[in-house]
């Protein structure tokens, strides 16, 4: 398993790439990007429960501190990180909003030297510079783009709830089975999503359209399936077998894939900044995991 591991990460990181196919996909919905997000997440953890219920029940047995630190990544480390990352790309655009949020890795890293006495290296040193350069200009910063202090605040702050989503699953809930790390935080972040789309919106008019519209309904959970249930099962249970720094510096193969699938499903263009971004992310991660 430890060999595979990477591989894992990077099947986790296209899924999440896969993210802006079903936005695409849903933008007719009626429903605004924080409401998509909140429905997805809800979907998300009753299927989690349903299928767990029938294939692995000893996942939902954890102790009161799993189960705080659960709690905590699912509000802060998903739903509080795509409600902030949603709302920077509001203000400041994606471009800048994606450069944001990929100082994760430098700040997991950091942790990582800090705290779990993981060793800095030049290649990690090299493999995290290519790579911040490499998601700047496949996020398109370098053709320019509009900030507001306000909006750097909010990717700033959803960059911090990403790096502690990898830092609390690859530490504070280690020891617990990749089913049960997918499992209660997506129970946390599905709570927050309830709660947003009960006190926020109307309920009730939102299921009414879920539940009649068949396509809209399946676009939904595959959406669930790909970008939640997937994901994190692929990245729960690589980061059992890799450091964690490395693991978030993987990760970063989701603006790239996101790219690709931009290029080759909506017949998106790629400038010659994008092309040399993709490049250097890819170049990054074969840095990262290259041996002396």
């Amino acid at each position: 398993m430890k060999k595979i591991a990477p591989m894992l990460v990077l099947i986790a990181a296209t899924l999440w790439g896969s993210n802006g196919v079903f936005v695409n996909l849903l933008k007719d919905s009626g429903f605004s990007p924080i409401q998509r997000t909140s429905i997805r997440m809800v979907i998300a953890v009753l299927l989690e429960a349903l299928i767990l219920f029938c294939t692995s029940r000893e996942s939902f047995k954890i102790d009161k501190k799993g189960f705080f630190w659960s709690m905590l990544t699912g509000i802060f480390g998903m739903y509080l990180f795509l409600v902030l990352y949603t709302l920077s790309i509001a203000r400041v655009g994606m471009a800048v909003a994606g450069v944001l949020i990929y100082l994760m890795p430098g700040l997991v890293m950091a942790y990582s030297c800090i705290f779990e006495k993981e060793k800095f290296t030049l290649y990690k040193g090299v493999a995290l510079a290519f790579n911040l350069v490499g998601c700047a200009l496949v996020s398109g910063i370098a053709s320019g783009g509009m900030s507001d202090p306000l909006g750097i605040l909010f990717g700033l702050l959803a960059a911090l709830f990403y790096a502690f989503n990898n830092i609390a699953v690859g530490s504070k809930l280690k020891k617990y089975s990749a089913t049960t790390k997918m499992f209660y935080p997506a129970l946390g972040a599905g709570l927050c999503a309830l709660i947003y789309l009960v006190v926020f919106t109307d309920v009730s008019e939102s299921m009414r359209i879920v539940l009649s519209n068949g396509k809209i309904l399946a676009i939904f959970v595959l959406w669930a399936i790909c970008c939640s249930i997937a994901t994190y099962y692929c990245f729960n249970t690589a980061i059992a077998y890799m450091p964690i720094s490395s693991a978030s510096l993987l990760s970063t193969f989701e603006p790239v894939a996101a790219v690709l699938f931009g290029v080759f499903l909506f017949h998106e263009s790629l400038d010659l900044f994008g092309i040399l971004g993709v490049i250097l992310v890819i170049v990054s991660l074969i840095i990262a995991e290259s041996k002396k």
